[in-house]
């Protein structure tokens, strides 16, 4: 497991700085992922209770069986701000889950440095292939996802979350 990295990013509207930490996921992070997955997306996007649910029972099968993966934890100032996770799917193959960043932190580079985080845990694992899962309506994070060469594979409607439907994508990375 790899120690914490902290860094120094600029508030979004410049009023003071703010120490971000990136660690190794530890007890009760998991919950406290899920309660945000939840709350996020039911206030911005309207998805339901099963969604939070679909959230939960990925979380808990990882905590049952990590091998090959890990999740991390953004903390600014000491408050959790998001996450960012590996699974492994088989020997070459991961995924990348549960990305997620409290909006009142958009715009500080976390989200970069959880990218960074994940992307080089694969090189150091030996993974040749990751890929994600998400939906159409994330802008922002998919700006991210093609900035750090991931591409868009796949299309799929979804009337699972939300009362309307939804497209999910699945973005694939080809590391060489």
């Amino acid at each position: 497991m790899k120690p914490s990295r902290s860094f120094f990013s600029k508030k979004k509207k410049g009023l003071h700085q703010q120490e971000v930490t990136i660690r190794p996921y530890g007890p009760g992070d998991a919950g406290y992922i899920a309660y945000l997955h939840g709350k996020l997306y039911a206030e911005k996007y309207q998805f339901g209770p099963v969604f939070e649910y679909y959230v939960m029972k990925g979380l808990t099968e990882f905590l049952y069986d990590s091998e090959g993966g890990e999740l991390w934890i953004a903390e600014v100032n000491g408050q959790i701000a998001g996450s960012i996770a590996i699974t492994r799917e088989n020997e070459n193959t991961a995924q990348l889950r549960w990305f997620i960043l409290d909006e009142k932190f958009h715009g500080a580079g976390i989200g970069r440095r959880l990218m960074e985080t994940a992307v080089e845990f694969c090189n150091e694992q030996g993974y040749t292939y990751v890929f994600l899962w998400t939906v159409s309506d994330l802008k922002a994070a998919r700006y991210l996802y093609k900035d750090f060469n991931f591409e868009l594979k796949e299309s799929k409607q979804n009337d699972e979350w939300t009362e309307s439907e939804i497209t999910e994508e699945k973005w694939e990375l080809t590391i060489h």
